[in-house]
């Protein structure tokens, strides 16, 4: 499988969304969905986090989403978007808790803490999960759930003396964790008790507490 860089125009485009959306996030409805997460303002400054209250053209169908950048040395490479709405998504016909944009291929999330000079590294099931890992003072990387875990990915994360999966307190949980280790002999998993994710652990326990469940 080979992966398409997209275009300095589109990159151009991207980074101007993101920034737009940025700006829009001040006392919106998804910076109090970041604070009912138990994210700071400090993380969604860090990790460009934006709300699509006034979407650029061709940007129509995000209104009212949560916009997540993809960020590495180029710029702003892809952006995804998460329903902040207080519903189950999966009972609403069409409808998805995160959307991509057309033609957008699965990466890897906040991917710049792999050019950092740090032994170990941590791998979680999503950019919430990422950024409260992050804020709890793990270098820590994303991927939007198994299926998404590419066969390339796995030469990135060659070098470490352990990659460390945060698995979700789940079977569904185990599946990445399962994905990564197939291929990284130096792969380990520290799985979330009684059901949680990495940020209701985190939301539960507090991040000293994440930080001995993660082994960092």
């Amino acid at each position: 499988m080979t992966f398409s860089p997209p275009s300095k125009q589109r990159i151009a485009f991207l980074d101007q969304a993101a920034a737009t959306y940025q700006n829009q996030l001040e006392g919106s409805p998804a910076a109090e969905y970041l604070k009912k997460r138990g994210l700071s303002q400090d993380s969604a400054q860090s990790f460009r986090l934006g709300y699509v209250a006034n979407p650029l053209s061709g940007h129509e169908r995000y209104a009212g989403l949560l916009a997540i950048p993809y960020t590495n040395r180029q710029g702003t490479v892809a952006i995804r978007y998460r329903c902040i709405s207080d519903h189950d998504c999966k009972e609403i016909d069409k409808h998805s808790k995160y959307t991509r944009e057309p033609g957008d291929d699965a990466k890897i999330y906040n991917i710049l803490t792999l050019t950092l000079p740090v032994p170990r590294i941590a791998i979680c099931e999503g950019e919430m999960d990422t950024i409260t890992a992050w804020q709890s003072g793990i270098p820590a990387i994303g991927v939007a759930g198994a299926q998404n875990w590419k066969p390339i990915f796995n030469r990135l994360i060659r070098g470490y003396s352990e990659v460390v999966t945060l698995a979700d307190g789940d079977d569904a949980g185990l599946k990445l964790a399962d994905a990564i280790r197939e291929k990284n002999e130096h792969s380990t998993t520290r799985q979330m008790p009684n059901g949680l994710d990495v940020n209701q652990y985190y939301n539960e326990h507090g991040h000293q507490a994440l930080l001995e469940k993660a082994g960092f």
